[in-house]
């Protein structure tokens, strides 16, 4: 597991001219085509006082700005030096670089982990304690930081019970941290996990052991288990696909994930709607190439199993993936162990059977690259370390369909709460040509290394008024399909054309409502500490699904992994 200080993921690795060969877009469109496939546009090139600006931890913020987080960003001599970046960017005005925020003091934030705080903060965790070196690998650290973009500081967050370097953080049903994975003090992959309490501050070890790879794939299901989903960073760890019921350390099993041993930096991505509770696995890399293939698991069924899905049409690691707000998948970008970028994306319609090629991305998205879904809808890709330690400073938006010039106008919410609870029914009011059918939740983004354990679009069904222009919401009352936190709630009309977003908080029951016009934060309130979750389910073991050989191929080949008749490679 990452053990080459001087392999394709190390600052020292030095590239051959074959992995530094350009790799062109293969899907040119015409400006009618992007009516239909969307278009992508390069906003930024950003340098901040003589520093390049390397995204490699990127989060929406409860305002609506995107934090960029890079620490010593991959940067041996920045590390010692001391020397640790973080900046903040609005996408109102995209063509202006992000300010630099001042980062806590001799705290190296690089390959933390972070997740939204139910009140809208992001948590950090973890980061970088030690270099690799020919004597000692990458050690972690067991600081914490919560990051505000009210107050724009980071403010500690007490220590952890043990070091994490790479670990993750999916939030439990009621909106605090999971934190699991990473190597402690000693360089080695711990398997002490525990959570974070947002009312306490408080650190509390879970019960027993449990070893999860770096960046695991993790889905907070309905009944508040927690499902690893065989996605990793740098190898499984020993690992196998499975629910987790964190409270009492008991193990369900999931069977027959395609190529288990090829998701390194895959995707892992809540479908559209959550309450449907179907993950899919995205692509991945292993040593012998990557793939395109996908896998799914309905977590709603009696005995949990992987089922084949539908090929991306390239194979990568390092994609990004997320849900827009049509309700489709979208997933760009990638590459085969940091050289020869993909420079493609797709769109999977929510129940379509079969990903559509989009307009393709121009700027190599690779290791160390992210992307994140904007309130108006568009998405974001950023940064990415590669090609000698350079750094891609480049911020390219892509524009789905619904966003091109000459679409139909979009509807426009105009009034409704920002602070919404579970299971109440809202009003809100919108203008627009169109009638509103639909609306959606979708958590706010916090991303790197391919991973954000807490994606999720949750289905808001709508019901008509006796006013034209207003709508009641019916918000998901079960808190483990929808968690307590920020949310971007965004209307659709029956074309399936979404509004712009606004930012909400979704609450208990326990902390009062406020109304604003036009969207807006609400204040931050306290939430009650957790209540115990109940005991999962045992899952029943399922027989794999069938499938192809796995090709052996060379190294220096951009083959994937996977039966090349089926059409993948």
């Amino acid at each position: 597991m990452l053990t080459d200080p001087n392999g394709a993921y190390s600052p020292d690795h030095v590239y051959t001219a074959a992995e530094k060969q350009p790799v062109y877009a293969p899907r040119k469109l015409s400006a009618a085509a992007a009516a239909t496939a969307g278009s992508w546009s390069v906003v930024a090139d950003c340098t901040v006082d003589n520093y390049k600006v390397n995204p490699i931890h990127a989060s929406v913020t409860k305002s609506g700005k995107v934090l960029m987080t890079a620490g010593s960003g991959y940067s041996r001599a920045n590390f010692e030096q001391k020397v640790f970046k973080t900046w903040l960017w609005d996408p109102t005005t995209p063509g202006t670089c992000p300010r630099e925020i001042p980062m806590p003091a001799n705290v190296d934030l690089f390959c933390s982990g972070h997740s939204h705080l139910p009140d809208g903060r992001v948590l950090f965790f973890g980061g970088t304690g030690h270099y690799a070196n020919s004597e000692l690998y990458y050690t972690g650290i067991r600081e914490a930081f919560a990051f505000d973009d009210v107050t724009e500081t980071f403010t500690p967050m007490g220590l952890m019970n043990v070091a994490r370097w790479y670990p993750n953080g999916p939030v439990n049903a009621v909106g605090n941290p999971i934190v699991v994975s990473g190597l402690d003090d000693a360089g080695k992959v711990t398997s002490t996990n525990e959570m974070f309490n947002s009312a306490t501050g408080q650190w509390t070890k879970l019960p027993g052991t449990r070893i999860f790879p770096l960046y695991a794939g993790m889905v907070l299901r309905k009944n508040g288990t927690l499902c690893y989903s065989g996605t990793n960073m740098g190898g499984k760890a020993g690992a196998s696909p499975g629910c987790w019921n964190w409270t009492n350390n008991a193990w369900y099993p999931i069977p027959g994930l395609l190529y288990p041993d090829c998701r390194d930096q895959a995707n892992t991505l809540l479908l559209y709607p959550a309450q449907a509770q179907k993950f899919m696995v995205i692509g991945g890399g292993c040593g012998t190439g990557t793939t395109g293939t996908t896998a799914t698991v309905d977590m709603n069924a009696a005995s949990l199993k992987f089922t084949n899905g539908p090929y991306v049409g390239f194979a990568a690691m390092h994609s990004c993936a997320t849900v827009l707000p049509d309700k489709s998948a979208f997933v760009a970008g990638g590459a085969d162990h940091n050289k020869n970028p993909r420079l493609q994306a797709a769109r999977l319609p929510a129940g379509a059977t079969a990903w559509e090629q989009v307009a393709s991305p121009t700027v190599p998205r690779m290791y160390h690259s992210s992307c994140l879904l904007l309130p108006d809808g568009s998405v974001i890709t950023l940064g990415t370390t590669a090609m000698e330690g350079s750094v891609e400073t480049r911020f390219e938006v892509y524009k789905p369909w619904y966003m091109q010039p000459g679409s139909p106008a979009r509807p426009a919410i105009t009034n409704v709460a920002t602070t919404l609870k579970l299971g109440a029914t809202v009003p809100v009011t919108f203008s627009g040509p169109a009638s509103v059918t639909g609306a959606s939740l979708q958590r706010l983004t916090s991303t790197t290394h391919s991973s954000d354990p807490n994606q999720r679009s949750v289905d808001v069904p709508v019901t008509a008024t006796a006013n034209w222009n207003q709508k009641t919401l019916k918000i998901e009352a079960n808190r483990g399909i929808l968690p307590p936190g920020m949310y971007m709630l965004s209307l659709r009309d029956y074309r399936n054309i979404p509004s712009k977003s606004v930012i909400v908080r979704v609450v208990e029951d326990t902390v009062r409502s406020t109304t604003t016009a036009k969207g807006g934060s609400p204040a931050a309130a306290p939430l009650p500490a957790a209540a115990p979750l109940p005991a999962a389910a045992p899952v029943a073991a399922a027989g794999a699904p069938a499938s192809g050989p796995l090709l052996t191929v060379s190294a220096s080949s951009a083959a994937c992994c996977c039966d090349c008749g089926s059409g993948c490679c």
